[in-house]
């Protein structure tokens, strides 16, 4: 990837962005106003002004002056004029420039001055809990309706699932303000070609300065934090070999940093739909609870109604809260996995602008360069006399060092093949590993599949004894309405019966008062005389009673 310089147009800062960003916009890290990035590469002179590569004048200008010894051997090559580190003794009284200490964020989770990708947790979950009573609370009118029933009327399950929900958002909001954060510092122009082209020993102090000089913010950075690290590294050791090598070692710890700080949202996506099974649990053990209850309540109508409410009451939240919690971990999953990718690409956009910008640059001085170079022309005849002497003492021991390749050789291959014939093993092991636990996750679904089945079967055979007994009420109620009808037609009869009869009484009555109109009945009551001892007369006294 090539970088190129373009200014600031508001604050004129220089800044380096990347040629991946031609033609697109983004915020100056200084002053924060919008710049538009050409579409074209601008023609950047990146040569020292002598026109000498391996020339540096920029550290001490009284230093540019030939030694003696210098002049004596111009014949070398790969010579440079760099002086600033020549004087060993002086420089190891001078005082460092230190970097400042890096500024963290408010949501920052590290305190150390390395840079990391970790957010608060108190601080997001003080967010989350917030967004969750709000939400709860505009959920609250709507329990009428389906969608704030979900979290109302579903049993306890949604609140925490909610919280999660909300608390892995926030964290998500905060580690995107740290991407934007980390990608703003990106535009920086860390280490200048006008300080000087080559990073040498004797420059890392001015670089140090401009690094002091940057805006707060991009202090807690990958990118300046690898950079202080780098020249620190280079300042202590003075070797770029073994600065290459902290390097890389460092984009291994900066690439395990971001991964790391994805852990509690592993952990928020795997609980959210343990919390939704917890539910379904809790949903189908209250519906059974509510079956056997009406069960064993007798053949109560009502009370078999109200049961059945309650079992498929409990059904609906095992369901709704299992659907709520894998909507809810898809809603988080997603964003999570989009946010750590464009993390992992910041780290290798950091890679990239450090092997460009700093790796390239340094010098040690070992290969022709200033710490070497002003040894003069003494030190070159003594390099050359000690490689011949190296290379001769070499061709000696050329056989035996052939002979030990082979042998490393030949035990390389053995280790390799054991290690291969091991890693299968562990493989094999781990399969079968994998194969019984997934036979045992089969076995523990049948088995739960069984008892749901079971328990549906229980509830089909009571709907069909309801059924039945409904059948046997509505037979006896018909049958009691027909008996009732009958008697009411036969209690109608007999009474038309009686009323004719009674018709009948009367008409003859009628004509019995009729033919008795016209004659005069006399009824006198005449007291009976005794006769003898036992009333003997009694009948003769009745007849003369009437006439």
């Amino acid at each position: 990837m090539s970088f190129f310089k373009i200014p600031c147009p508001k604050c004129n800062k220089s800044l380096k962005v990347s040629i991946d960003l031609a033609g697109k916009s983004r915020a100056c890290p200084y002053c924060r106003a919008t710049v538009r990035i050409p579409d074209a590469e601008p023609l950047e002179d990146t040569e020292p002004s002598g026109g000498f590569p391996n020339l540096n004048l920029g550290d001490k200008p009284a230093a540019a002056k030939p030694t003696p010894a210098a002049a004596a051997a111009p014949a070398l090559p790969n010579f440079t004029a760099t002086p600033a580190v020549a004087p060993a003794a002086p420089a190891a009284k001078k005082r460092h420039v230190k970097a400042k200490r890096p500024q963290k964020s408010w949501f920052s989770a590290g305190n150390g001055e390395a840079a990391s990708s970790d957010v608060s947790l108190v601080i997001s979950g003080l967010i989350g809990a917030v967004a969750t009573v709000i939400w709860l609370g505009l959920m609250f009118p709507l329990r009428q309706f389906q969608f704030g029933q979900l979290f109302w009327d579903r049993g306890p399950v949604p609140f925490p699932t909610t919280l999660l929900m909300f608390w892995a958002l926030a964290i998500l909001f905060l580690k995107w303000l740290n991407l934007k954060k980390q990608k703003d510092a990106m535009l920086l122009d860390v280490l200048p070609v006008e300080i000087s082209n080559e990073i040498t020993v004797g420059s890392l102090d001015r670089f140090i300065m401009n690094i002091n000089e940057l805006p707060g913010a991009s202090s807690d950075t990958f990118l300046v934090n690898r950079v202080v690290r780098g020249i620190e590294h280079f300042r202590v050791r003075k070797s770029a070999a073994e600065t290459v090598t902290m390097m890389e070692s460092q984009s291994a710890i900066d690439a395990n940093n971001v991964a790391g700080s994805y852990t509690i949202l592993k952990v928020f996506i795997w609980s959210l739909p343990i919390l939704g099974f917890i539910g379904t649990v809790m949903g189908v053990s209250a519906a059974v609870a509510s079956l056997a209850t009406s069960l064993s309540g007798g053949g109560n109508m009502d009370a078999m109604k109200a049961a059945l409410q309650d079992v498929f009451g409990g059904l609906g939240t095992a369901f709704d809260t299992t659907l709520l919690a894998l909507i809810m971990s898809m809603l988080v999953k997603l964003p999570a996995s989009a946010l750590q990718k464009s993390e992992e690409d910041l780290i290798s956009s950091v890679d990239e602008y450090c092997n460009e910008n700093l790796l390239r640059r340094l010098n040690d001085g070992r290969e022709g360069g200033a710490e070497r170079g002003a040894g003069g022309a003494s030190s070159g005849g003594d390099v050359a006399i000690f490689r011949a002497a190296v290379e001769q003492a070499l061709g000696t021991q050329h056989a035996e060092m052939e002979r030990w390749l082979k042998k490393l050789d030949a035990i390389g291959t053995s280790l390799t093949s054991q290690v291969s014939k091991g890693w299968d093993e562990v493989n094999g092991r781990i399969e079968q590993q994998q194969q019984q636990h997934v036979a045992m996750l089969q076995k523990q679904t049948l088995d739960q599949q069984a008892v749901l089945q079971a328990q549906l079967d229980q509830m089909a055979n009571a709907a069909e004894k309801i059924q039945g007994t409904l059948a046997n009420l509505a037979d006896q109620a018909a049958s009691m309405s027909n008996n009732v009808s009958g008697t009411f037609a036969q209690s109608q009869t007999t009474m038309q019966e009686h009323l004719a009869g009674l018709d009948r009484g009367l008409s003859s009555l009628s004509g019995v008062l009729e033919k008795l109109g016209d004659q005069q009945v006399v009824v006198q009551q005449v007291e009976a005389r005794r006769s003898g001892w036992f009333g003997g007369g009694s009948k003769k006294a009745s007849r003369n009673g009437r006439r």
